[in-house]
């Protein structure tokens, strides 16, 4: 089991260095291609719509196939478009560029999400969050990679050719070692119908993950940009308040496994949607870049549990294959990020950036007024 849960960490662990990656060069592509707030709000739909095209095709796929050879297409997939995106020199191609590679990471997501599922019914232990803490180590790594490249002007080009080669040598490394699949007859027929099954309580949940995952993908699509127009960093890369986020994402995600273990699913998502009001007033409100790193931390942590949480539950439904569960409550939650860039881009338009942030404190507070009522009875 151990060789297992390293392997399925690496997948994690390149996941986040691949998101982070292209997260940090948003302002690259945003100068290169001369794009206001509002036309890169517009262009950045194209990654969580490939998420969103992908999901029923991901939980079909390692239905039938199994999450293994999955996990294996997907990271192929980030080695060829890595490169590609290099090559992008119009609006259109880079919003075709982000569709397929927001294709590659929600098949890399479910797979691996559900690698975890199978591991947690072999040890029969909730491990999760502390798979979700790695992806958060492979962003904030990414991101301090990305700003230190950026910092020491390494083009484009060579950052990303060389995420993909990292991409390469992980899967050649891990792949024997993933795990095979477990179905019931249930689950094998529901191969064959291809049908999506989500009962009042995953809906719930999954709604709760809408407003987690809107707050994520703004966070990570915008935050650097805000940054960017402070007027004074105090030497900080502009990278410095996405990579406070993701390293308190690793720090709430790995505290994550003990708190389901004491701590009622209710209660959880309830305090992750306070962290996120609080921390978002901090960052909104404030000027000092000091204080805005904190509200930074503040709201990775708000956000950390929400998915992990969300997903360990949904995998573990009775009468639903955990690919199928997971991608079923994907769906909705992949909604708001993929609303996320594109609210915050129009908002900003015609706002400014800092008020068009204000929506993921009405998220933090929404998310946490339907954990509170919603799941009382839960």
């Amino acid at each position: 089991m151990l060789q297992a849960r390293l392997a399925i960490s690496v997948l994690f662990l390149i996941c986040g260095l691949n998101f982070a990656s292209w997260a940090t060069r948003i302002p690259d592509f945003k100068d290169f291609l001369s794009l206001s707030d509002a036309e890169l709000g517009s262009i950045l739909m194209g990654l969580p719509i490939g998420s969103m095209v992908s999901l029923p095709l991901a939980g079909w796929l390692i239905a039938r196939y199994n999450s293994k050879i999955i996990c294996l297409l997907s990271v192929v997939l980030y080695i060829v478009i890595l490169p590609a995106l290099t090559y992008i020199s119009s609006s259109l191609f880079l919003f075709i560029g982000l569709f397929s590679f927001g294709m590659a990471g929600d098949l890399l997501n479910i797979s691996m999400n559900t690698q975890v599922v199978t591991l947690e019914k072999l040890t029969k232990k909730k491990i999760m969050s502390s798979f979700h803490a790695i992806f958060s180590i492979g962003l904030m790594i990414g991101s301090l990679l990305g700003g230190y490249l950026v910092k020491k002007n390494i083009t484009l080009e060579h950052h990303f050719y060389l995420i993909a080669i990292c991409n390469l040598v992980s899967i050649i490394g891990v792949y024997k070692a993933l795990l095979a699949d477990t179905k019931n007859a249930e689950q094998e027929n529901e191969v064959v119908q291809a049908k999506f099954k989500i009962n009042n309580y995953l809906l719930i949940l999954s709604f709760i993950a809408f407003c987690g995952m809107l707050c994520e993908g703004a966070m990570a699509d915008w935050i650097s940009l805000y940054f960017k127009l402070l007027p004074d960093l105090n030497g900080y890369p502009f990278t410095i308040g996405f990579s406070s986020f993701a390293f308190s994402m690793v720090i709430g995600r790995f505290l994550g496994d003990w708190a389901a273990k004491h701590i009622s699913i209710r209660n959880i998502l309830m305090f992750n949607g306070i962290l996120i009001a609080l921390g978002m007033s901090i960052t909104v409100l404030f000027t000092n870049v000091n204080v805005l790193i904190l509200g930074c931390f503040i709201t990775g942590l708000g956000i950390s549990t929400i998915v992990p949480m969300i997903y360990s539950q949904a995998g573990n439904t009775r009468d639903t294959s955990p690919a199928m569960a997971i991608a079923a409550v994907s769906t909705i939650a992949y909604i708001g990020f993929m609303l996320g860039p594109v609210v915050i881009g129009f908002l900003s338009e015609y706002l400014g950036l800092q008020r068009a942030l204000v929506l993921l404190i009405i998220l933090g507070v929404l998310a946490s007024g339907i954990s509170k009522f919603a799941l009382s009875k839960e």
